[in-house]
């Protein structure tokens, strides 16, 4: 961390670098197309699950309150007609499910808070954990709320495939990052 900037601030810095990326990932996962679109609130690949689990997994809850604010901006333009309550707490379970998620993966795995024992062969498997507690959580939310009553076990899976596909597709991309400015002759 900058050291000229108090503690406070720079986890503000990363809420909002967080929440800007989440933000970006989902104006991004739009383009994809409408072949990756399961149904409302579902996607085949939904690249800011990575950006949420990455989020959260960098910067703790600094992360999360970045992707619960850009996710609640989000929620209310493609939520018509559901009160702004309701959206509030899908937000929130939404990214405690996700936090939940990457907690019992660092747990489950045996990797240290401050990654230091990470492989790549955990990527996947953090992946698989973190996707499919969200997906559960929140179909479990769709179905109590009445925002989705029908084809629950296929909503629950295509959340886990499209989440799991994007956490992936973006941790794999961290990991390639992380490798090749490591071996960079620049160092600080």
């Amino acid at each position: 961390m900058l050291p000229s900037i108090s503690i406070n601030s720079q986890g503000l810095f990363l809420s909002f670098v967080a929440g800007s990326f989440f933000y970006l990932s989902y104006r991004i996962n739009e383009q994809i197309g409408s072949w990756a679109v399961y149904s409302q609130g579902i996607s085949l690949i939904f690249l800011p699950a990575g950006i949420k689990h990455l989020s959260i997994l960098l910067a703790g809850g600094w992360g999360a309150l970045g992707c619960f604010a850009a996710l609640f901006l989000l929620a209310n333009e493609f939520w018509h007609g559901i009160h702004p309550f309701i959206i509030l707490l899908y937000c929130f379970f939404s990214t405690i499910a996700t936090w939940l998620g990457v907690w019992m993966s660092l747990k489950i795995l045996g990797i240290s808070n401050d990654l230091a024992n990470l492989k790549f062969i955990h990527l996947p498997q953090m992946d698989f954990i973190t996707a499919t507690v969200h997906a559960v959580v929140i179909n479990v939310f769709f179905i109590i709320t009445s925002m989705k009553s029908t084809h629950a076990f296929s909503n629950y899976f295509a959340m886990l495939l499209g989440d799991y596909i994007g956490s992936f597709i973006v941790l794999t991309l961290f990991w390639v990052m992380l490798l090749v400015f490591s071996k960079s002759p620049i160092k600080n």
